[in-house]
């Protein structure tokens, strides 16, 4: 597999220079699944309880009537010392909450490494020789990876029913923001939480090159959004500033940088409905 941070094109400037400084942290911070030829035994129907592992196939000696009784999913691991096991996952994603105070969303995402789409048939388990966890996988490609202490002790390792090479992971860094209204002080919190997380997990002399996330945008779909700033007074500020989402999409926003919001922390932001968020 070829874990890849996929730049942004041209015209969302702020946006690509975060993901080529992810990109540059390639090494040491993508989060990479194990891959695995899978062969399914059990109908699609009962795949949920089925009993996943790395063992390659079940022995002549394992017992018919218990195969009857418990279907199975044959899985044959394939090992490659490129990726990244569930242990420095772990690790990755408690040091990015730890060092941002659990204000910035990390996020990773599947997707196809040829056509840059979600997977359908993508299945994902978490699986050790105590644990066996299938994990979420949302429409759109985002994976739910489990902070789980007795999974990380157990040593599990992530498999798929993924060919090798077919797939590419994205991890993202997004603002965590309060759902409605907010404040001023909640953009600047969410960038300096990106900051402190950045700082935590890029050595120094890789910082060096890297620019730092300076703002947040407030991000819509559709053009001629605004955007409701109570303060002193009232402004409406227009989502004028191109950018890319994390599915690529291009959307509007009106961007918040950290020098504006350190002013006036208390300043009400009210956003209009079907807002994102991302670092710009």
């Amino acid at each position: 597999m070829h874990s890849v941070f996929s730049p942004a094109p041209a015209f969302s400037r702020p946006f690509a220079k975060l993901a080529f400084m992810l990109a540059l942290l390639s090494a040491s911070l993508t989060l990479s699944i194990n891959q695995a030829q899978a062969q399914v035994n059990a109908p699609a129907s009962s795949a949920t309880s089925s009993t996943v592992g790395p063992t390659a196939s079940t022995s002549a000696s394992s017992s018919a009537s218990a195969a009857e009784e418990l279907p199975s999913v044959e899985v044959k691991a394939v090992r490659d010392p490129a990726i990244l096991p569930y242990k420095v996952a772990y690790e990755l994603i408690s040091k990015v909450r730890g060092a941002s105070k659990d204000k910035v969303h990390i996020l990773i995402r599947i997707t196809s490494a040829k056509t840059h789409a979600p997977l359908p048939n993508l299945n994902i388990y978490l699986d050790g020789k105590n644990t066996h966890q299938q994990l979420d996988i949302s429409p759109t490609g985002y994976v739910t990876v489990p902070l789980d202490a007795t999974a990380y002790a157990d040593g599990a390792e992530f498999v798929t029913n993924q060919k090798k090479g077919s797939m590419e992971v994205n991890i993202l860094l997004l603002p965590k923001l309060p759902q409605d209204i907010f404040k001023y002080a909640d953009i600047s919190e969410s960038i300096e939480a990106a900051q402190s997380a950045i700082k935590e997990l890029v050595p120094w002399y890789l910082r060096l090159f890297m620019p730092s996330v300076n703002g947040v945008g407030i991000c819509y779909a559709d053009q001629n959004q605004i955007v409701l700033v109570k303060g002193s007074e009232e402004v409406h500020l227009p989502a004028n500033n191109d950018a890319i989402d994390p599915l690529k999409n291009k959307v509007h926003c009106t961007r918040f940088s950290a020098k504006d919001v350190a002013r006036e922390k208390e300043n009400l932001i009210m956003p209009a409905s079907g807002w994102q968020a991302i670092f710009m």
